[in-house]
């Protein structure tokens, strides 16, 4: 294919970034309407949170979400249809388990609701999603605010805020918050496709040194994850749970194969002393682990919760919840 990069693992991140960081210059030499948000710019998005745009003049169906990062991502049959020619095309290893992808990329114009902007698009050779055309995250939407709704409200409703956080660099950003774990900051984001909460070992060992975490027997279990590649998992119990806002969060499944180990988290015994609530336990093992980046709050856990709210201009995101689970 020629005047196509063809590039492998680091490279192939580093081209990426590298036609990332043309991107300001090409949006400032387009025409059409500015993507400057004001105040009264507000999304709603539907209950299948999928919203309706026109990439290139051709319309299609893209799922927003705030745990997507980086460039938009559509499904190869899209690609093929449209005869897209890659600027880029290299394999990207996914993590430490031999699975790798064949990525593709080009900048295409993304038109929502009249507003136009260059975006790179991504494909595979498999698809992202099976319920739209692509995957797009809300930092490219051309809103300061974007809710989510999560279900019908449940009995009195009461609003939570948190600080709204943006990880990474501008068009590769991942959309979150921030957890306090024992003067630690952990980097959160809420993953509406996942249905448990999820962490990676290396933040795995982190919280079990700190709160007392062990794996519960027999909880084995598989997640999919981009490009619905599976991941083994395991769930892992704190005997002390994190708090965010009036939320207490004591379970997490844990990526304890392709993303370091996780041999500093034992497993549950049936009269393991740190989940008895009877027993006051004093932890002064080494403190192991490290958070990173890739810590999700599952759709189980914000179950009670009606809406979620994305603030950017005031930088909050807001939960709208009925009452705690007991």
């Amino acid at each position: 294919m020629r005047g196509v990069k063809r590039c492998k693992g680091m490279l192939f991140r580093l081209a990426i970034a590298a036609l990332l960081a043309e991107l300001p210059a090409m949006a400032g030499a387009q025409n059409g309407p500015s993507l400057a948000p004001t105040q009264a710019d507000e999304l709603l998005l539907p209950p299948d949170h999928i919203i309706r745009v026109k990439v290139n003049g051709v319309p299609m169906r893209l799922l927003v979400t705030a745990e997507a990062d980086g460039p938009m991502h559509v499904n190869p049959a899209v690609a093929v249809r449209l005869n897209w020619k890659a600027q880029i095309a290299g394999t990207h290893y996914v993590h430490n388990i031999n699975d790798f992808l064949y990525l593709l990329a080009r900048y295409r114009t993304v038109d929502i609701e009249g507003k136009k902007q260059k975006i790179l698009v991504m494909w595979s050779t498999q698809p992202i999603t099976d319920v739209a055309d692509g995957v797009i995250g809300i930092h490219h939407l051309p809103y300061n605010l974007v809710t989510f709704p999560l279900g019908p409200p449940i009995g009195d409703q009461t609003v939570q805020r948190l600080p709204l956080k943006q990880f990474g660099r501008r068009f590769n950003d991942t959309v979150g918050t921030e957890l306090d774990a024992d003067g630690e900051k952990f980097k959160v984001f809420f993953g509406h496709r996942l249905a448990n909460n999820l962490v990676t070992a290396p933040s795995a060992n982190f919280l079990a040194s700190r709160f007392g975490g062990g794996f519960i027997p027999g909880s084995d279990s598989e997640v999919a994850i981009d490009y619905d590649i599976k991941r083994p998992v395991r769930m892992m119990k704190l005997a002390r749970p994190l708090k965010l806002g009036d939320i207490l969060i004591d379970h997490f499944s844990v990526r304890y194969r392709d993303w370091g180990n996780t041999n500093k988290v034992a497993e549950i015994g049936p009269d393991d002393p740190p989940f008895d609530p009877n027993e006051i336990i004093v932890w002064d093992s080494k403190r192991r682990g490290r958070p990173d980046f890739y810590t999700s709050i599952g759709r189980n856990q914000i179950a009670h919760c009606s809406q979620i709210t994305y603030d950017f201009e005031l930088r909050e995101i807001r939960l709208t919840c009925g009452a705690l689970p007991k």
